[in-house]
């Protein structure tokens, strides 16, 4: 039988004898001989007994008990057993008697001779086993009086002779309280194992509720018998079934320790922890994928090592391949074993360990570290190994995810500051592990992904960001314009030159007559000549002043071609670029470029133009050297002239001269509006600067709505961003755990760090004046501006700037001389108002980012704790990735209570498919977290030298008195009793 027992495949086996445990007993004894063999596996006593019920046909009922029982409670446990027919307690005695009692026919119906029953004890004994029954209450009893609840009520369902067939209709309390006072029942009907245990399936959903209800919603565990009646069986044959044989392959299988205590815990937790078939699912999943589970770790000092002290010395760990809790007070090499786990799982968190670094284990010259090597042994027998001194090669794969608390600081706090994008990265690399092959083409990774996908969009926000510098840029000029010291100095020059006007005008050379005398003929001719001279000299100035226009028209003509090739060649490169970046498309679909888009320059007309205004200028040049010449000619002849005339005719001539010359200067102070230095010019100059308002407010106009396209463009970019992670979306919503309970959400939404944006901000702004007075003034200014906008809306992301600007000119306007326009006052060294318009309007600061609502909050929203449950949530969910994960719990972003609240349901499901160590100084969340494996770490204070690890029951001492909290609105309550069975 022990031979039979150690080579069948179960572990755990139930001796499950009629009436009595004879079985037992001998077993018992065979193993205390000398000679005897080794039981290898866990047998638990059990007996089977039949109840008086109410129905036709029997009824079983089993009891199974602990192996560490003494035989004696064993047999006072029959003693309080009482037979229906006459109230004995049962013994063989009693069998004996009542067998002798019933009637001759009952005898015969049961296949037993009356005379052979009276006159044979042991026919006797045989008879009353198979006819006698017992009272229900007496059966209840029995097993309550069992002392620390280590004896198990354990019913037949729908199997052979079991509680089914009472009709609960006719007998609704016997058949309750049997129900309710037996953990255990045996059923083969899967259906009826996932109302038990309390999974509602298309196959229960008739009687689900009733089961229910009569449990009181506290679920059972269900098993299905090999009720094997010898040691080896014939394969196939459900009448020769030996130990290991089950019926239909039916195999029962529990995930706890092979112990009493831990058929207690699968009592508590059966849904988790029981399984009915061939294989658990889990088992399947790690015999097809062991290269991502751990099967063990080892730590020794590396061969010829001097060193004294052990530290981590021969550790060698075996790893359960579903929840491993790594437990121990703060110092006591938690941590320590996290990160060797990490490093030899080639992490690249490796800048975050906490033990392996150099300010401890690993000191300033690597010691004690360089003493050690550690050994990781997956299931498929691949060896990592790596000196604990050394970090793994860039080049290794990544086999574990380590999640170290430095690590949870990046990811949670950083995100929501704005300081680190390491959290975001996190959401692009699981979204583009969803990404369907069709939609990535050929993409390596998120960024490229984008980068084939967005070009389009970046090509036009720098079109229209370009358009915005522009306009913000003439704002900033016209606003210059209008400081009214700027107003206030062209109406002082206007001032000024209608005063030197009225001066002018007050010494205009008085009309005089042309002489009368009769000149002699000399006389007369130097007079026509010098008419005919000054005659030459106003045309040739005409000519001048001509000549000057012209060649202004044409140096603006040369300057129009020069900016016409200017934009041609930005025609042909912004062509070329259009060319280079489809090209990949159009090849694909068989298209040419010229197919789809075609550019034909003509520069020829341009480059006559501008031969023709050269042209045209050189003879100007050359027309007004001749002209310099013939005036200085004729100015000179005028003099002579003038020389040979009389006095009157020379006076009557220096009027006329006179008379030209104040001319000449009154144009020159009423000049033209295009001559800013004149009566006229200076007045259109006001007149401009008077029509500069509705020109700013225009412009302002203008800004804004290129602002808005800036947003519509960004938005564009959200929502194809939105349609990558449909994929990952499509899955929460396939979760019901994540969808109904956590309402997790992904979110592609346009934001960005408002402290990020201010600091920019306050580089071009001083910080001296009313709101903005001082750094956290200004910082609060102007986040509670972005807090109060919603940027996933296009009216409140332009209002926001608009508002940010309107406070920026507000304060500037209270500095210096209360400015109306602009906000130079505002403006450090060196900086330009158009700088900051450029930075307020262009909505850099905003840009499509992933982020994850989770119980209708979005991350920014959440406190630490829930942000770290919801970053494991994500993970353990969400993360396709199958490398085990490793967490070092920190207690600020992770507390005790979050993971009981939020994490016991994920981490249940997540274990389903990978391998989770999770690190914590509380043993009680290694208990509500359902760790099936706990690792004891402790640290020798008192030699400051030993890190040991101990792989061991829950019930250790070393943490005796330590009771699971019982958390109000919690369900299922975690007691004592769980935390006893664990």
């Amino acid at each position: 039988m022990i031979k039979a027992l150690n080579e069948a495949e179960p572990d755990v086996f139930a001796l499950m004898d009629y009436w009595t445990f004879d079985g037992w007993f001998a077993l018992k004894r065979r193993l205390s001989e000398p000679d005897a063999p080794k039981l290898t596996k866990t047998v638990f006593p059990g007996i089977e007994l039949r109840l008086a019920a109410p129905m036709k046909g029997r009824l079983n009922a089993h009891v199974l008990f602990s192996n560490e029982l003494n035989d004696q409670i064993l047999k006072d446990f029959l003693s309080h057993l009482r037979l229906a027919e006459n109230s004995r307690p049962l013994s063989d005695g009693a069998l004996i008697d009542f067998a002798k009692q019933v009637p001759d026919a009952l005898l015969r119906y049961h296949g037993f001779k009356p005379e052979q029953v009276a006159a044979d004890d042991a026919q006797a004994y045989m008879a009353g086993a198979k006819i006698a029954e017992l009272t229900c209450d007496s059966y209840k009893e029995a097993i309550a009086k069992v002392p620390d609840e280590q004896a198990i009520g354990f019913m037949p369902y729908d199997t052979n002779d079991g509680l089914s067939d009472v009709k609960w209709t006719d007998h609704y309390a016997y058949f309750i309280g049997l129900v309710r006072c037996s953990p255990i029942f045996e059923s083969r009907n899967l259906d009826v194992r996932a109302a038990f245990v309390g999974e509602e399936t298309p196959g229960n959903a008739k009687f689900y509720v009733g089961i229910r209800e009569g449990l009181k919603d506290v679920s059972r565990l269900v098993v299905a018998g090999s009720d094997a009646h010898c040691f080896v069986g014939i394969h196939g044959s459900n009448d020769r079934r030996g130990y290991g044989d089950f019926p239909s392959d039916k195999k029962t299988w529990i995930k706890a320790d092979p112990t009493f205590r831990g058929l207690q815990q699968a009592i508590l937790e059966p849904a988790k922890r029981s399984f009915i078939g061939i294989s658990p699912p889990k088992l399947d999943h790690i015999a097809a994928n062991k290269t991502y589970f751990i099967d063990h770790v080892m730590i020794s000092k590396v061969q010829g090592s001097a060193l004294a002290s052990h530290w981590l010395g021969d550790v060698q760990l075996p790893l359960n391949s579903d929840l491993v809790a790594i437990i121990g007070n703060k110092g006591s090499g938690k941590s320590a074993l996290a990160d060797v786990l990490a490093l030899l799982g080639h992490s690249r968190q490796t800048n975050h360990f906490s033990f392996l670094r150099k300010e401890r284990f690993r000191g300033k010259a690597g010691e004690p570290a360089r003493q050690f090597e550690g050994f990781i042994i997956w299931h498929d027998g691949t060896i990592n190994t790596c000196n604990l001194n050394a970090d793994p090669p860039a080049e290794m794969v990544e086999m574990v995810k380590y999640i170290p608390q430095g690590h949870f600081e990046d990811l949670c706090n950083a995100h929501v500051t704005g300081q680190s994008n390491a959290f975001e990265n996190e959401l692009r690399a699981v979204i583009f592990s969803h990404t369907d092959d069709a939609i990535r083409l050929g993409a390596l990774d998120f960024d490229q992904l984008i980068e084939q996908q967005e070009s389009t969009y970046r090509l036009q926000l720098n079109e229209f960001r370009k358009d915005l510098k522009r306009v913000n840029l003439e704002i900033a000029t016209y606003e210059n314009q209008l400081h009214p010291l700027v107003r206030k100095s062209l109406t002082e020059q206007l001032t000024l030159k209608r005063r030197q006007l009225a001066e002018h005008e007050a010494v205009r050379p008085a009309a005089i007559e042309k002489p009368s005398a009769e000149l002699s003929p000399e006389q007369k001719t130097t007079a026509e000549a010098i008419e005919a001279i000054a005659a030459n000299l106003k045309s040739l100035e005409d000519e001048h002043n001509k000549a000057n226009e012209k060649a202004s028209q044409l140096a603006a003509k040369s300057k129009a071609i020069k900016d016409v090739r200017e934009q041609v060649r930005l025609l042909q490169r912004t062509y070329d670029q259009f060319v280079n970046d489809t090209s990949r498309d159009l090849d694909l679909l068989g298209l040419a470029v010229t197919d789809v888009a075609k550019i034909d320059l003509n520069l020829g007309t341009l480059a006559q133009f501008e031969e023709a205004f050269l042209a045209e200028q050189r003879t100007i040049g050359i027309r007004a050297t001749a002209a310099e010449g013939e005036r200085q000619e004729l100015i000179g002849k005028q003099v002579e002239a003038k020389a040979k005339l009389d006095q009157p005719q020379l006076f009557y001539q220096n009027h006329l001269l006179a008379v030209q010359e104040w001319e000449k200067k009154y144009l020159e102070l009423i000049g033209s509006s295009d001559s800013p230095e004149t009566v006229k010019g200076l007045e259109a100059r006001i007149a401009q600067i008077d029509a500069l308002p509705e020109l700013l407010n225009a412009h302002r106009s203008v800004r804004l709505a290129l602002a808005g396209e800036v947003y519509d463009i960004l938005d564009a970019q959200r929502r194809a961003r939105e349609a990558l992670f449909k994929p990952v979306q499509e899955l929460i919503q396939g979760n019901s755990l994540i969808r109904e309970e956590y309402k997790l959400q992904f979110k592609a939404k346009l934001g960005g760090s408002i402290d990020a944006f201010a600091t920019s901000l306050f580089t071009l702004l001083k910080q001296n004046v009313g709101e903005f007075r001082g750094e956290d003034e200004s910082l609060n200014t102007v986040r509670r501006l972005g807090e109060a906008a919603d940027f996933d809306n296009r009216e409140e992301a332009v209002v926001f700037a608009q508002a940010l600007h309107d406070r920026i000119s507000a304060a500037a306007a209270t500095i210096g001389d209360r400015v109306e326009y602009g906000i130079d006052s505002m403006l450090r060294k060196d900086k330009s108002a158009n700088e900051v318009y450029d930075l307020l309007f262009d909505l850099s600061y905003l840009e499509p980012r992933y982020s994850l609502t989770f119980q209708d909050a979005e991350i920014e929203q959440l406190s630490p704790g829930q942000r770290g449950a919801l970053l494991l949530i994500f993970y353990l969910l969400v993360d396709r990735g199958r490398n085990p994960i490793i967490l070092d719990q920190p207690e600020e972003n992770l507390d005790n209570e979050t993971v009981v609240s939020l994490l016991v349901p994920v981490l249940t499901e997540a274990k389903k498919r990978r391998q989770i160590i999770m690190v914590t100084h509380n043993p009680n969340l290694a208990v509500v977290c359902d760790a099936e494996q706990i690792i004891w770490s402790h640290f020798d204070r008192a030699n400051s030298q030993k890190i040991s690890y101990t792989a061991g029951a829950i019930e250790s001492p070393a943490i005796n008195g330590h009771v699971v909290k019982v958390l109000e609105g919690t369900k299922p309550a975690f007691d004592n009793r769980r935390f006893k069975y664990h």
